[in-house]
């Protein structure tokens, strides 16, 4: 999972300590010292450094003090330590509490120690983003389990109204869900945009986060802001397995949307098993009904199952373009000659009188031109009546 497309989760940890013989541009050479000592476990070089009375929480080229780099690295006794000797648990590590880098990297024991050591639970970055969101966003489970056990909130939201499980399952993370579950996790959560976990795991693409989404009655008729549902989701990421476990779940709701997400993926098995299972093939996405929409994906499968399902190759949207038009103004020869195989009319003109032959001449494709006036040729020989200049 990759640092975030939408943010549902955290930021992936980016804080870095300094390789260990490299010094630090701008740090003292004490804080270099103790940062190293902080990085490998050193105990004595950090009693050293607390004897001293060196500043514990400077922070290094890094922008994290001791006590985070010894979070990232999962350095449970030096966090105590530190901790024990006046280090500030809750200094900032790069935008990130130590807390967080620690569930980020999984050191259940550095989160433990940060707990004990007063760190807070519900510590949120700019985004709003709690630990245990980063634990999730990480596939953390022991880390969840652990936070979970001290009384981390399980349905906190971040500032786009994320949850933990959402950040979970937007990821894919099997193991951060059932923890999240598990614990009492909210499936019912929506975010600002209307999303709610299941959609989230349609787009994450692990079935197996679905499936453990609705077998704990995860509401999967619910729309999102947008009108769209975790069918219409899976659908327009090409999930079919997800497709098939929200078919077997009763999800009809959304059906029609999905297919139209099916057809301009080219999609065919998906097209197939929605059509298959009931959805209309009147159905459309943005103005432009199925077989436009084929056309335009250049997708000569999608156009057979269309027209074997009994789609009329001339029907035309609200603005009379065709899917003829639409592969001539592309450009798609093979699409155009296809279609006028099934009996495309290219003499059909759309609201604004334009016609195939017009959508090719304007986009300089010679080939398409050349396919219809053969096409036109052939007609006229066939005496199919006048044709128009």
């Amino acid at each position: 999972m990759t640092c975030a497309v939408v943010l549902l989760v955290a930021r992936c940890g980016a804080a870095q300590a300094p390789a260990a013989n490299t010094a630090v541009p701008g740090a003292s050479e004490a804080t270099v010292r103790l940062q190293l000592a902080a990085m490998n476990g050193d105990l004595a070089q950090v009693a050293a450094a607390v004897r001293e009375r060196q500043p514990l929480d400077a922070p290094g080229d890094s922008r994290m003090t001791a006590l985070g780099i010894a979070a990232l690295y999962g350095r449970a006794e030096v966090i105590t330590a530190l901790a024990a000797a006046g280090a500030d648990v809750s200094a900032d590590q790069d935008g990130e509490s130590a807390l967080a880098v620690a569930a980020h990297e999984g050191h259940v024991a550095a989160v433990e120690a940060l707990l004990a050591a007063g760190a807070r639970l519900d510590v949120t970055d700019k985004d709003g983003i709690t630990p245990l969101m980063v634990a999730a966003s990480s596939n953390r489970a022991a880390v969840i389990r652990a936070l979970l056990a001290k009384g981390a909130p399980i349905d906190a939201t971040n500032n786009d109204g994320a949850t933990a499980l959402v950040a979970a399952a937007y990821g894919g993370h099997a193991q951060a869900t059932e923890a999240l579950l598990a614990g009492g996790a909210n499936t019912s959560v929506r975010d600002k945009a209307g999303r709610t976990a299941l959609m989230a795991s349609a787009l994450g693409g692990n079935a197996a986060v679905t499936r453990l989404l609705l077998d704990r009655k995860a509401d999967a008729q619910v729309d999102d802001n947008n009108g769209m549902n975790a069918l219409v989701y899976a659908a327009s990421t090409g999930q079919d397995e997800i497709v098939a476990l929200l078919q077997k779940a009763g999800v009809t709701k959304g059906s029609d949307m999905a297919l139209a997400f099916a057809v301009r993926g080219c999609r065919i098995p998906l097209a197939t098993s929605l059509l298959t299972s009931g959805a209309s093939l009147k159905a459309e996405l943005g103005g432009d009904h199925l077989l436009i929409l084929a056309a335009g994906a250049n997708c000569p499968s999608a156009i057979e199952l269309l027209l074997s399902r009994g789609m009329d190759v001339n029907v035309a949207n609200e603005d009379g373009m065709t899917a003829l038009m639409r592969a001539a103004g592309e450009g798609y020869a093979d699409i155009v000659a296809l279609l006028l195989s099934k009996g495309a009319d290219m003499e059909l003109q759309n609201a604004k009188n334009q016609s195939a032959w017009l959508f090719a001449a304007m986009g300089n494709h010679n080939e398409v031109v050349e396919l219809l006036r053969a096409d036109r040729e052939a007609r006229a020989k066939k005496g199919q009546g006048q044709t128009r200049p």
